[in-house]
Order: C-alpha cells, then structure tokens, then sequence
C-alpha cells in the first residue's frame, strides 16, 4: 500500500527514485516491485532503447493498482481515475523529474518540509488550478524563511508559457488569497540561470505595475537545484 501511494504520488517512477525516496535498498525494492507488476498492481514500461540511453524501467499504477487505493484510501477519486489514461513521453519524463527534484529536497532539507505533490492535492480547493508541481509547508516555523512555497518547474516551457503561469498565479493571489495567511511563496524553477534572471526582472516589472508587495518569488536552474543551491 505504502509503494502504491507513492507511485500514486508521482505518477511515475523507477526502482532508483523510489529506493532514495523510501531510503531503501535498491534490489530488495527491486523484487518487490517485480512482485507487483506479476500480481498486476502496477505496470512496468521498459525495452532495448532504455538500456542504450541509460534509462531505467518506468513504474505505473494498473488498473488493479487504481481500484485497490480506490477501495482502501481516501485519496480524491476523480485523480484515480485520471490514472487511467494513457500519457505521453514528455509527461512521464516531467513526472519523474518532479520526482526527482523531491528527492533532492528531502536530502538536501532533512526533516524541515512535508512534501506534497500535484496529486496529492488535486482535490484541494484552496490550491490555484492546475496545481503547482510541488507544495511544500515546512514541519516548524523559520523567522527568517517563508513558511510554504508552490515549486513550479518549468525546465522544459517556452519563456511565454512561464511569465503566463505567473500571471495565473497572481490572478489565484489576487482572487482567492491563502486560508492560512501569507501567499506561499513561488520558487521557479527553469531551464538556465540565464533563464532565470531574465523571468525575475519580468516578475519585478509586473509588481511594480500591479503594486503587488507580499508575494514572494524565486527562481533558479535545474541543475543548479539539484546541485545543491541551497534557497528554500
């Protein structure tokens, strides 16, 4: 059930993100999850071509995966259902960089954040639409550092697209503010550092049109994020 929610959780994974997210082995996780996909809980997506470029197998729920958290969890319905669908390759590679990157912030923030994912949340109303990537609330208050942040990655969007879900984001602020008092703070996260500091000095101008002060925004690369930034 543990395995099922995770995989749940990021829709997509492989036995090597799994075995750093559950700090396990990864050839015992390995067996567990060949277990799985022998007893149809979970689908295993894998070829020749992987092996070439260095891939490992890919992880899904099944159809008897789905009903099985259906019937035992409380996890939102219409998201299991979702699940159903066939996706795209560019869809799981973003999946399993979101991943990935959460990896990164347990490791990199041990025991300082709970970390959410898009559909974990997808029920939440409070959460602007579509749901941000990642949500984190960290376990204790920082004077210092914002309490909740919405991580945007958007290493593979053109800039338009970007500087659109920006907008968007401020349109949620604006409308529906946040039931637990400060706006969470957005951390983008883009292709380049170049990238980046061209997306801030949007952000900056957009703020001083709007008179928008209290939202706080970040932005780095993502591989300088996986490289131990440390801005969180």
């Amino acid at each position: 059930l543990h395995t099922l929610k995770i995989i749940f959780k990021f829709r997509f994974v492989t036995s090597s993100l799994l075995a750093t997210y559950r700090g396990v082995n990864k050839n015992s996780l390995n067996r567990m999850l060949q277990n799985l996909v022998d007893q149809k809980y979970i689908k295993k997506q894998y070829d020749n071509s992987y092996r070439i470029d260095r891939k490992g197998a890919r992880f899904s729920l099944a159809s008897k995966g789905i009903t099985y958290l259906t019937k035992n969890t409380d996890l939102p319905r219409k998201t299991l259902h979702a699940m159903y669908n066939q996706k795209s390759e560019a869809f799981i590679k973003h999946c399993l960089t979101t991943f990935e990157l959460a990896n990164h912030i347990k490791q990199a923030y041990p025991d300082q954040f709970f970390i959410y994912s898009s559909t974990e949340i997808s029920g939440d109303s409070d959460f602007p639409l579509p749901r941000p990537h990642l949500y984190l609330r960290r376990q204790e208050p920082n004077d210092t550092k914002p309490y909740e942040y919405f991580i945007e990655l958007h290493h593979d969007s053109q800039p338009f697209l970007i500087r659109k879900r920006f907008n968007k984001l401020l349109e949620h602020y604006d409308d529906e503010g946040w039931p637990d008092g400060d706006y969470p703070s957005l951390l983008f996260v883009l292709s380049s550092d170049r990238q980046a500091k061209t997306f801030l000095e949007y952000t900056k101008t957009v703020f001083e049109s709007t008179g928008i002060d209290d939202v706080k925004v970040f932005a780095t690369s993502l591989e300088g994020l996986l490289g131990n930034a440390l801005i969180l």
